[in-house]
């Protein structure tokens, strides 16, 4: 009997589904018997006792009868005669034509999830440069004690099921980070810990939306806030940014029945411009008035270069309008997944009661090594040598684009985060946009288009250019490259 074995998972599970599908392909007729245990593990140099498992299972689902002397054969009838494909030499699948039921939510989120290599153009050709927005880079020094503290704090504690609101000591340490170093107010049990700043959005979306509801968000802006706010049935209204941040003046010509505003204040999406005092106090009125809600995505905060650092919009609001969204992927590393959310007092229960129904909690064994990370100090540390790294990387990155393209672009928001916006000046390339990326990618450079972030296409074609993760050696050749494939349509 010739078994092929998948390598997947463990090895009684890999024997379970190659006779399973021997069975239900026809190639093990009803009634035939199966190897013996032993003969079957010699035959295949495996131990008796996992060919015994897999029968054994093969047997519990019903395939597979017999055993202990009689033999072990196929069973007579199949346990659901659905599941037998056609027997004959040869077989065709069958592929449903028509789309499944899906609800509104599920045919939003997937209009967006395939909309997604819009913003990549992903195409087989290696890239020789990339200047993909949202990479880091990794720091050796950190992962080392990252990996020392995860196995010091592996114990059983860590083993049973969590707090849905977090681990009380990491709450703990980022309500005292927040408060020193984002001019936040806030105690540890205003905190929630999240899987991320996406399932705070999520969570918040479900808190807050019904379907018909109307949400205001920044034009440009997030996709994915958008894509999370439309799923939950709302209308999302763009309101334009400028060099101020979010225009708060045209607030009163959006819809009047808005309760809940998307901004990133302190670092704006994409564009990089920073939400003015004037409008911070602005919007703070509005969510006033309208008895609405500010969700303020901190998103990069951390990492600012040029000017006094920036104080969060949280600290400003006395009326407990301002549900503030920080994250740990993008200081740290992404596969982290720890985000946290600060509250008002009066939202802490919903909140954590829609978190339940969720996934229950945040990694426990992650938290406590954050938490240990931070108060041991390391996380300001790592801070300071990020800062340091990037900051070289951002001037390199300024100068070649200067010294390339001099008036013919303009950059945005250069002074803080770990991207900027790069936009033409002149107008026709956005008719080329198309071609010029195609373009591009064949060249082996990784660019990325900012129009994807617009709900209204803008009429200059832009660039998002991430420097967190390519290596400083690469910036200079990167962008005379990119000189290269733009001159053809600049003449």
């Amino acid at each position: 009997m010739l078994i092929n074995l998948d390598g997947e998972g463990p090895l009684y599970m890999q024997l379970y589904r190659a006779i399973k599908q021997q069975i239900l392909s026809g190639l093990l007729n009803e009634g035939e018997k199966l190897p013996a245990t032993r003969s079957l593990a010699d035959q295949l140099a495996i131990s008796r006792n996992v060919v015994m498992l897999g029968y054994d299972q093969l047997k519990a689902e019903g395939y597979v009868i017999g055993g202990y002397g009689g033999g072990t054969r196929v069973v007579r009838r199949l346990p659901d005669e659905r599941l037998q494909t056609v027997r004959s030499e040869k077989r065709s699948i069958q592929v449903r034509s028509e789309p499944a039921a899906l609800s509104e939510q599920a045919q939003i989120a997937l209009a967006y999830w395939r909309a997604r290599p819009q913003l990549s153009y992903q195409s087989d050709t290696p890239l020789l440069y990339d200047f993909r927005y949202g990479d880091i880079d990794v720091d050796p020094q950190s992962i080392k004690i990252w990996k020392q503290l995860s196995s010091r704090l592996f114990d059983h504690r860590v083993h049973q099921y969590g707090d849905p609101q977090g681990d009380l000591l990491l709450r703990e340490q980022v309500a005292d980070y927040v408060n020193r170093s984002r001019g936040c107010h806030c105690s540890a049990d205003q905190i929630a810990i999240v899987n991320g700043s996406q399932q705070a959005l999520d969570i918040i979306a479900r808190m807050f939306i019904s379907p018909g509801d109307s949400v205001i968000v920044e034009e440009p802006g997030y996709q994915a806030a958008k894509a999370v706010f439309q799923a939950a049935g709302a209308t999302v209204l763009p309101n334009a940014v400028d060099t101020d941040g979010m225009q708060t003046e045209r607030l009163s010509k959006l819809n009047s029945k808005a309760r809940l505003i998307y901004v990133t204040p302190s670092h704006q999406f994409p564009t990089g411009s920073i939400l003015s005092l004037s409008r911070r106090l602005a919007l703070l009125e509005w969510a006033d008035q309208q008895q609405g809600y500010i969700v303020e995505d901190d998103y990069d905060s951390e990492f600012r270069f040029e000017g006094r650092p920036i104080a969060a919009l949280q600290g400003l609001d006395e009326s407990a309008r301002t549900l503030y969204i920080g994250t740990f992927s993008k200081v740290l590393f992404p596969a982290l997944r720890i985000g946290y959310v600060i509250l008002p007092h009066h939202l802490v229960e919903t909140f954590i009661a829609l978190r339940w129904h969720s996934d229950r909690h945040t990694n426990t064994h992650q938290q406590r090594v954050l938490a240990e990370f931070i108060g041991a100090g390391h996380y300001e540390r790592h801070l300071r040598r990020m800062r340091k790294r990037y900051e070289i990387r951002r001037r390199l990155l300024i100068e070649n684009l200067s010294r390339c393209f001099g008036e013919a672009i303009e950059l945005h928001g250069i002074n803080a985060g770990l991207h900027l916006m790069l936009v033409f000046k002149d107008q026709s390339l956005m008719k080329k946009e198309q071609q010029f990326f195609t373009e591009a990618r064949a060249a082996g450079l990784g660019i990325y288009p900012v129009s994807p972030l617009y709900q209204v296409a803008p009429d200059r074609l832009g660039l998002l250019m991430g420097y967190g993760g390519i290596d400083e050696e690469a910036i200079e050749p990167g962008i005379a490259l990119l000189k290269r494939v733009t001159a053809p349509f600049l003449s």
